[in-house]
């Protein structure tokens, strides 16, 4: 504020400067008298001025006197750079550092509020949560708003949920075209004058305006805006991006960049997208080779399926600048839907379960139209050009099978069909599946299939991949150290001398966690123990003929017990196929840290937070409204309860809404284990 008084007084004095001197020249000029003229003569009569002439002189100098002054002001104006910069308490707050450097004054006024409801800082997702607020908050709320909408900017003292609310009740009018260029406008101010707000601002508005196909909107923003909003190399269209890598035409770059970065965990893997934007093309070119026989184009299908959302949807006039916005902003959207449907296809093929969402909100005649036209010749157009695709490496498999965690079985079912009668190569098969694996939290489970199903052919090969199983088993975040209970194969065991010296081996494995080592020890197992006896012949007769029953029972069944200094292991036969192993370990071993809880987290919530680490920090809506539903608990509720409770620690989100499913930052979650 004192920067504008003291440029305001500046201009004044320089003003009234320029009309003393303007002044001063009249005054010299009336006191002169007429000159006369070097030609003229002594005594000759000489013409009297014209007054209207006199006026326009004078009019004139003062003009230019005024053209001066503000040509100097104006010249003056643009050497001044303003800066202010912060002080301490002993210094003058009145002082003003003049620089080089540059100072954008915001418009609008800022407006100290000393009382402001306070509101506790939650996360705020939408409009709705204003109805958390009491009814105190939402009548400050209202004047909040109305004192904004006319440009006057609040201090809000920290309560941020007030901007934030307001943020998404702009964003909900964004949605009506007549308001586009205003709500941006506002969205900007909010920005400017809550900064907390700004990367949010900024996002969603760049959001809005992709939805809207309002490109040249958002590369404005960003270049308007650099210092709040960073882009990432993910926002580049599509086409420009990978025109070299995929050899495009400018026609398919052209149809590609009608797409952005899907923002997905399966396209996160550029194989995948690479794949996906192949097939995007691939379909457009039999879409269009279907519909040519109709005398039309995918093109103008999309055109007439977008105008009926205009007219029958939002009411438009044909031809009317709403019409012609609301057209082309539905054409891009029926191309990102197909873009979708394409990528679902290729999940599919490649054995990913998650599927995207492809549900359209479209009045019934488009919806039909688009169902008939298009959709229903892509259950036919798939099953064509999938088989073209190039097949996923092994980087893009191992990717694959941690973003979904069961998608070992597949593979399985096909290594048990091809080689389940060599054991051999059965045996090879798994270990190439496991490396697959190798980040899947789930690998234990493909051993512990593979050992069960391979049992009855191959003693050692079934015992060695229980060994894997439980070595991987051992590494998970399910084992707290203190408690674990196994099954395994009774026929991997003939006598209860073999079980014990498993028994053995799986303690050694236990401490020092030597894979290696156990695998070279597994052959041990089986191995014939010679022992010099001497038996009493007659003994064993008498006690057979007494007890014959009970030795034919205990023959059948295998049981035993080991303990040493660290673990306790007991073996209990359960039934006719399987033997119990529970492991109790006596102490934590050296190096070993007990979990802490620094955020307070409840007993659900940290269960919640080990499921998502064990399905590769992915759940679907259905997993976890299981979950939630098993402790007695809303889905949402749950979510949000953790997500508050991390807030302070992350000022940001621990879980997401990701179409159908729910991820959890890994980045935090680590952040948390460190903790």
């Amino acid at each position: 504020m004192e920067v504008l008084i003291i440029i305001t007084v500046f201009i004044l004095i320089l003003t009234v400067a320029a009309k003393r001197k303007s002044g001063k020249r009249q005054s010299e000029t009336k006191q002169q008298p007429p000159s006369l003229e070097k030609n003229d003569e002594p005594g000759a009569t000489q013409p009297t001025t014209n007054m209207s002439e006199r006026s326009r002189t004078k009019d004139t100098t003062m003009d230019d006197d005024k053209q001066k002054a503000k040509e100097l002001t104006e010249a003056l104006l643009k050497t001044i750079k303003v800066q202010i910069s912060p002080v301490s308490s002993a210094n003058d707050d009145s002082i003003i550092d003049v620089s080089k450097e540059e100072y954008k004054i915001p418009a609008g006024k800022v407006v100290n509020t000393p009382q402001v409801p306070y509101w506790p800082h939650v996360y705020v997702y939408s409009f709705q949560d204003i109805n958390r607020a009491s009814a105190e908050q939402k009548a400050f709320y209202q004047e909040y708003k109305q004192r904004f909408l006319k440009g006057e900017y609040l201090d809000l003292q920290g309560n941020t949920n007030y901007a934030f609310i307001l943020l998404f009740d702009l964003l909900n009018e964004y949605d009506k075209p007549v308001f586009l260029i205003d709500v941006e406008k506002k969205l900007q101010a909010l920005a400017e004058h809550y900064p907390r707000t700004a990367s949010y601002c900024l996002t969603f508005l760049v959001q809005k305006m992709q939805g809207k196909g309002d490109y040249d909107g958002i590369a404005r923003i960003r270049q308007q805006y650099q210092q709040f909003y960073q882009p990432s190399e993910y926002e580049y269209r599509l086409g420009s991006k990978y025109k070299t890598k995929l050899n495009l035409t400018n026609e398919q770059e052209a149809l590609a960049n009608k797409l952005w970065y899907p923002g997905n965990n399966f396209c996160a893997i550029e194989f995948c997208l690479l794949q996906a934007i192949k097939l995007y093309l691939s379909v457009i070119n039999e879409l269009n080779t279907i519909l040519s026989s109709q005398n039309c184009s995918l093109q103008k299908e999309f055109e007439a399926i977008a105008g009926l959302v205009a007219t029958k949807q939002f009411r438009y006039r044909p031809g009317s600048d709403n019409y012609r916005y609301t057209v082309q902003s539905t054409v891009e959207e029926l191309h990102r839907l197909l873009f979708k449907h394409a990528e679902n296809a290729l999940r599919d093929y490649y054995g990913h379960k998650r599927k995207l969402n492809t549900d359209v909100t479209y009045p019934a005649e488009a919806a039909a139209e688009l169902q008939a036209k298009i959709i229903s010749q892509l259950h036919n157009i798939f099953p064509v050009l999938l088989p073209s695709l190039s097949s996923p490496d092994e980087l893009t498999e191992v990717e694959l099978n941690v973003q979904n965690t069961g998608r070992w079985k597949l593979a399985f079912e096909k290594i048990k069909a091809e080689y389940g009668t060599n054991s051999q190569r059965f045996f090879e098969a798994i270990q190439h599946l496991g490396t697959l694996n190798k980040r899947n939290p789930s690998i234990e489970n493909i051993f512990f299939e593979a050992s069960k199903f391979i049992a009855k052919a191959d003693r050692q090969g079934a015992l060695t991949l229980y060994v894997y199983y439980l070595y991987y088993d051992l590494r998970s975040s399910t084992f707290d150290n203190k408690q674990l209970t196994k099954t395994i194969q009774k026929s991997l065991f003939n006598t209860n001398e073999e079980l014990h010296e498993f028994e053995r081996l799986i303690s050694d494995l236990i401490q020092d966690k030597n894979l290696e080592k156990a695998l070279s020890a597994v052959p041990t197992v089986f191995a014939r123990k010679r022992k010099k006896i001497k038996l009493d012949t007659a003994a064993i007769t008498e006690v057979h003929q007494k007890h014959g029953a009970t030795v034919n029972l205990l023959g059948t069944i295998l049981a035993d017990e080991y303990e040493d200094a660290n673990t306790a292991i007991k073996t209990q036969q359960v039934n006719k196929e399987e033997v119990e192993i529970e492991i109790m370990q006596k102490a934590i071993p050296v190096g070993t840290v007990a979990q802490s809880n620094p955020l307070s987290l409840t007993s659900v919530q940290m269960e919640l937070l080990d499921m998502f680490s064990k399905h590769s920090f992915t759940l679907s809506d259905e997993e976890l409204e299981a979950f939630a539903r098993s402790k007695s608990l809303f889905k949402n509720s749950l979510v949000e309860s953790v997500n508050e409770a991390c807030m302070e620690q992350f000022d940001d989100l621990l879980i997401e809404q990701e179409d159908d499913n729910l991820i959890m930052n890994q980045q935090y979650y680590q952040t948390l284990r460190a903790v």
